[in-house]
């Protein structure tokens, strides 16, 4: 009596259904996790935004007015560096523009900070935009994250380096969204 013996292994054909397949799993997680990598570098602008608008009301609740910062603000960039995916430093300079309001940040940063009053709109300087600039998913395009609190009459500060941009909207609606932090779809949305 003879034994057939069976080699125990993977054929090519089940190998390369394998690769495949890894491959196709591949190509679907990596940039869902590049996403998810962006959206969490830009929690940080919404955090300080929100932090930004509260000082700002709280400075407004005392002295009736809002205030920028020293020198009007800090765009093109508190960060030491340029934009991109990479945390920099708050340097002295903003440190300053910012003390006027109590506003510093948790160590380095991926966004530019800028606080804005147009008088010309709101000539009480009873509304003003705080706007976060930055370029989390490095691909040299500027996004905007903003919080635009309007007066007593609905009038807003536009951002002064992209005014044609003009106030981030409602994804649906496409209404302006002013007293909450929101991206600027207009723009780069990361």
């Amino acid at each position: 009596m003879r034994r057939v013996t069976r080699r125990s292994g993977f054929t090519l054909v089940e190998v390369m259904i394998v690769v495949a397949i890894i491959g196709i799993l591949a190509a679907v997680a990596i940039p869902a996790f590049q996403n998810y990598q962006n959206r969490s570098r830009r929690a940080e602008a919404f955090a300080n935004l929100g932090a930004i608008s509260k000082l700002e009301k709280a400075y407004f609740s005392e002295y009736s007015s809002y205030i920028v910062p020293v020198g009007g603000g800090s765009w093109p960039g508190p960060g030491a560096g340029t934009l991109g995916s990479a945390k920099r430093a708050w340097i002295p300079a903003a440190e300053t523009a910012f003390a006027n309001i109590g506003f510093r940040p948790d160590g380095a940063v991926f966004y530019d900070y800028d606080v804005s009053i147009d008088t010309s709109q709101c000539p009480l300087s009873d509304c003003f935009t705080a706007t976060a600039y930055g370029d989390a998913d490095a691909n040299g395009l500027v996004s905007l994250v903003m919080y635009a609190q309007p007066d007593a009459n609905g009038n807003v500060t536009l951002n002064p380096g992209y005014p044609a941009l003009g106030l981030p909207l409602d994804p649906l609606s496409r209404a302006p969204r002013t007293n909450e932090v929101a991206v600027n779809d207009l723009a780069d949305p990361y």
